[in-house]
């Protein structure tokens, strides 16, 4: 039981388009096949094993079309003559096919906006009253920019190695257009999903694998704490001690501090920890590797 031969039919076929819209091309073929007992299975295989027809091949004459769906059906009530349609069109984003019948990855655009502590103004300069003291407990809108990815994973190891090296990370280099420490990594979640493919396989190609969607925020502050370098105690000659007011007795506010742990001179403004360099709280890895660069197009 086996294929014979197989026609192309032109009746029925064409190239359809629409303004706006990618063009969807047909093509047709008759089967022909040695016995009525030739099951549906062994001519759908033959589609990839005799015509070399498999989901995302190209459309002979329109390369951005690709084979995305098929129609397979008796064409006589013998069992004998069978006919195979062949719709192409642009697959989108979430169904363009890879060589292994896999989809691709793909990368989509989000923005929006969130509530964020706010410790300098527009020009870089640290917010405090009059008197040099930190203002507490401000907030500012900040415009979110994100980029959000569909990642298709082959094993649960692959992922599970993915989430270990880079969930909740921030970039190590360059990334996206942003610096170093600009970019942190999310994982959202992921599911099985169950495909059939065209491969020439008499079970109908299933192939199993695990759709993980990862989510990317930009931070222009890097991800840092930045909290004001003050206190209640500092240091004398590597010793701990209460700052004392005028009054000798231990001051109710915080003082603001120098890099080395002294009090600064009364009525001297406060700046942020380290220098100002604030504290990096994610550690960090080289997102190219794992995921490349984000791009629509």
């Amino acid at each position: 039981m086996a294929w014979v031969s197989y026609d192309r039919v032109l009746r029925g076929t064409g190239v359809q388009g629409k303004y706006g819209e990618p063009w969807t091309a047909t093509r047709r073929w008759t089967i022909r096949v040695d016995s009525p007992l030739t099951t549906e299975a062994e001519i759908i295989a033959g589609v990839t094993a005799t015509m070399g027809i498999t989901f995302g091949s190209p459309h002979p004459a329109f390369a951005a079309l690709k084979a995305m769906e098929f129609d397979c059906s008796p064409e006589t009530d013998d069992g004998m003559r069978w006919a195979l349609t062949i719709r192409y069109y642009v697959p989108t984003p979430e169904k363009k096919v890879q060589a292994n019948g896999r989809p691709a990855d793909f990368w989509e655009r989000a923005g929006g906006t969130t509530s964020v502590p706010v410790f300098r103004d527009s020009a870089g300069t640290m917010i405090t009253n009059s008197a040099f003291e930190p203002v507490e407990g401000l907030e500012r809108e900040r415009e979110e920019s994100a980029w959000t990815l569909t990642k298709f994973y082959t094993t649960d190891a692959d992922l599970a190695a993915d989430i270990t090296g880079y969930a909740g990370r921030v970039n190590s280099a360059t990334w996206a257009g942003g610096a170093a420490k600009t970019w942190k990594a999310y994982f959202k979640g992921a599911k099985k999903t169950e495909i059939s493919k065209l491969d020439g396989v008499a079970d109908g190609g299933t192939l199993s694998f695990i759709e993980a969607r990862w989510e990317f925020r930009y931070d222009p502050e890097t991800w840092k704490a930045m909290p004001w370098d003050v206190g209640f105690m500092e240091l004398v000659s590597g010793q701990r001690r209460v700052i004392l007011g005028d009054d000798q007795k231990p001051v109710k506010q915080p003082v603001a501090l120098n890099t080395n742990g002294t009090k600064r001179t009364p009525g001297t403004a406060p700046s942020v920890i380290r220098n100002g360099a604030g504290a990096d709280l994610y550690l960090t890895a080289n997102f190219t590797t794992a995921f490349g660069t984000p791009a629509l197009l």
